[in-house]
């Protein structure tokens, strides 16, 4: 797409980042379940294959590499931006949320909600909204779900 232009994904704090909560428990639930048997189950075979290592070097990436996910959950937003109407690329961003899983669930003159259909979310959880402006959309919801839609509209 040669006239529309990406802005950055830049993270939504609504709260002081000690106040905010990760995610809601149904949200949260399956990731500290594959967190409590995964992770240690992975440090026991990393260490029976090899005994000699020592034990920080083991856990410390496993425990870095299960948290990252948390990081993909928060809230951010990016613009789309177009020297034509905005509206005219609407249909490009349905394709490329149906692409994702995502629903479309409300849609009027100034704004889109999209829900992705997961046993563990609400229709809230994990939402993404879109704000219709003259020449741009701007799009807000969870930072890994926005950048694989800016990757699949910008192919």
């Amino acid at each position: 797409m040669k006239s529309v232009t990406f802005s950055e994904i830049v993270r939504v704090h609504q709260r002081p980042g000690y106040l905010r909560r990760i995610a809601t428990w149904r949200q949260s639930l399956p990731w500290a379940l594959t967190l409590l048997a995964g992770l240690p189950l992975l440090m026991l075979v990393l260490h029976l294959i090899d005994p000699g290592t020592p034990l920080p070097y083991i856990v410390v990436p496993a425990l870095l590499g299960g948290v990252l996910p948390v990081c993909m959950l928060g809230p951010g937003r990016f613009e789309m931006q177009t020297r034509f109407d905005a509206h005219y690329m609407i249909s490009t961003l349905d394709e490329a949320m149906a692409a994702l899983g995502y629903r479309k669930t409300d849609a009027n003159a100034e704004s889109i909600r999209y829900y992705r259909p997961r046993p563990w979310l609400r229709r809230q959880e994990g939402a993404i909204t879109v704000a219709v402006r003259p020449h741009a959309l701007e799009v807000i919801g969870p930072v890994g779900s926005l950048r694989l839609l800016q990757h699949r509209i910008a192919r």
